[in-house]
Order: structure tokens, then sequence, then C-alpha cells
């Protein structure tokens, strides 16, 4: 066999062994893509405002909600950085509620998730483990895992190959009207393969490859090795002391005191303390990091507003940094909104590889 027979027997086979579990990839990695986005789309009403010259103040904010549900107790506060999305209050008892920041207008409540974020919840764990629902199927889920990390190492090894093929023809285009074998939508197949695959193929080779490093387990310990760095320390808990005949601090005093202890952050999630020790935690958004998830905090006491912790991701490891962006590559959270866009459209494109990949093999297969 000459060496392209080879590429090429090596091509179909990898296509054929992960094509199903490629498209279970590629249709729920399209939705993954926009995975914060859809519930703002589908409840407009809840979360879109239109912005203000500055927001209230979040003492005023929580009374209003308070007041609204005497029967619980305000427990997180999450903000967005758009500035035209609705704040978002977590309440004690499990209720969610959502508040217009420039004016106070509770918009609506729920109560547990929504149907959407459970459809989005079984789409996550589909890409992740093959298994809508983890907990129903342990067993199946973990070797569904295996079989995903798999597939993103075929798709590592499936993109190249298909260069090495696709670089005699070097077809751009598709022939709308030449047939082959008298069959002319194989021909639209087969340049259509050849099209998308080589306008794809740098996208689809960086998701495949921060894919397998996400779901391998060697992955966070290549880049704890490159790097020569360890894993983070986990979060420790801080308590509060109690000051006699005092009241605790309220959340903007919270706020300001946490935005001097990270001049260069934002605060993403206020979580205020339900027992007498408890403290209050401020997640911290850094401009440095590219991921959605927050992974700075400010831990401050209830009674003084001494700061008790700051938490700053550009302080962890640097290994631990490279795994964060690893995540947000494969995300398409590293640029926002483009990325999205680019890597849901990619995800689409991987589909249509493995549907025309099919048809030509079982096309060559009848002849």
């Amino acid at each position: 066999m000459t060496l392209r027979k080879v590429v090429l027997q090596i091509h179909l086979y990898l296509g054929l062994a992960a094509g199903i579990f490629l498209v279970i990839l590629g249709l729920t990695g399209s939705i993954m893509a926009f995975e914060g986005d859809i519930d703002h789309w589908l409840h407009p009403e809840l979360w879109y405002v239109t912005p203000g010259p500055r927001p209230l103040p979040e003492n005023d904010l929580i009374s209003t909600v308070q007041n609204r549900f005497p029967g619980a107790r305000v427990l997180a506060v999450q903000f967005f950085r758009a500035p035209n999305l609705a704040q978002l209050m977590q309440l004690t008892d499990g209720t969610a509620v959502y508040i217009n920041p420039y004016d106070a207008a509770v918009l609506g409540d729920a109560v547990g998730l929504s149907t959407s974020d459970r459809a989005l919840g079984y789409i996550h764990q589909l890409h992740l483990r093959l298994v809508p629902d983890p907990r129903s199927a342990p067993k199946l889920a973990a070797a569904g895992k295996i079989v995903v990390s798999f597939a993103g190492l075929f798709l590592c090894l499936l993109v190249p190959t298909g260069v090495t093929l696709w670089w005699r023809t070097k077809r751009t285009s598709i022939n709308w009207k030449t047939a082959v074998w008298k069959q002319p939508w194989f021909r639209v197949c087969f340049d259509a393969h050849h099209l998308i695959g080589i306008y794809a193929s740098l996208f689809l080779w960086i998701a495949a490859f921060t894919g397998i490093m996400i779901g391998f387990d060697f992955g966070e310990t290549t880049f704890y090795r490159i790097t020569r760095s360890s894993r983070p320390a986990r979060p420790q808990s801080f308590a509060s002391v109690p000051i006699p005949g005092a009241d605790p601090i309220m959340a903007d005093q919270v706020l300001g005191i946490a935005r001097g202890a990270m001049p260069n952050a934002t605060p993403a999630v206020l979580v205020l303390p339900v027992r007498k020790a408890g403290s209050f935690t401020v997640l911290m958004r850094v401009p440095e990091e590219t991921s959605e998830a927050v992974h700075s905090s400010v831990t401050i006491d209830q009674y003084s507003g001494k700061v008790l912790s700051v938490r700053s991701y550009l302080k962890d490891s640097t290994g631990y940094r490279w795994i964060r962006f690893n995540r947000s590559i494969h995300t398409g959270d590293v640029f926002g909104l483009p990325t999205h866009i680019l890597f849901s459209l990619s995800s689409l494109l991987l589909v249509a590889m493995v549907i025309t990949g099919f048809v030509i093999w079982w096309k060559k297969l009848a002849i």
C-alpha cells in the first residue's frame, strides 16, 4: 500500500469508530457554547433591563427582596458583567428572585431548576459522559467519560490525516454541476467534506486537544508537571467574631471592602452569612481570567468588616491557571461572544463532516 492509502485507511477507520460519538459531541457542543445565554434568550422578561445611570445601593435591593419574601433570607446575590442584565438573588428557601438593579423592580421568581436549566444540564452531561443524569447510572457515566475522551483523541488524529488527504487535490469549492458515478449529490458531499474539513480543521483540532486535556486524568497532571507547580490549596472557612450589641455591616460596605482588597477586580457573587459566626464572601472577577467562572474571593468579618482572607486567581499556581485557560478555550469563553459563535459553528461543522464522510464511505462500499 502507498503511504496515502495507509493514511486513508487510518482516517476511515477512526471516523467509523468515533463517528456517532462525534455527532453527539458536535450537537451538544454547539448548544453548550451558549450555555450561559440560552436562559436569557428564552426568558427575556426575567433577565433584560434598561440600564440606568447607576445601580441602586445594594442594601436597598436586598431590603426590597426581603420585604417581598418575608419567610426567607437573601443568601447570595449574583452580579453580571453585562449592564443590561438583572441581578439574581438566591433565598434560603431555594427561591431565585430576578430584580432590576436600577429601579428595584422584582421581575419574577422561581423555585428550583427551570425547564431550560434542566435541559441544559442534561445536554452538558451528554457532552461529558454520554448520560443525561450520571447519578442514575454512575458506572455507565464513568464509561461514557472514557468514550468521550477517546472520541476527542480520535478527532485529534482525524484532523491531520484529513489535511494530508486534502493536500493532493486542495479542493476549496463545491462543484454543483459535475456528477461522479452519475450521482450529483455524492459529488456535493465529496466536495463539502473537503471544503468544510480544511476550513474547520484548526478549530476542530483545538477543540479536540483541549477536550482530551479535560477528559483524561493525565491532562491536569501534565499541566502541573510542565509548569512544575502544584494544585491550589482547598478554600478554608473563616469565622466572624461576634461583637456584643453590634449589628452585621451592610452589603454596600462589604462590597466596598472587597473592592478595596482587590482593586482590579469586580464583584461577581456576594454570599451573605446565615449564622452568627458566619462571614461574608465576595467572589471577585479579575480581568485576566478568561473563564466565565470566578476563582478569586474576599472573606470579610460580618461585624468588624475585617478582611479575613483574600484569594486571588493571579496568585494560584501556573499549572492551575493553564488548566483554567485550557477550559476557557474549549468552551469558547476566551474571547466572549465571538469565540462562542466560532466554536458553536465549528461543532455543527463537525456534524456535517461526519455525515458527508459517512455518505462517501457508503457510496464507495456500494460500488
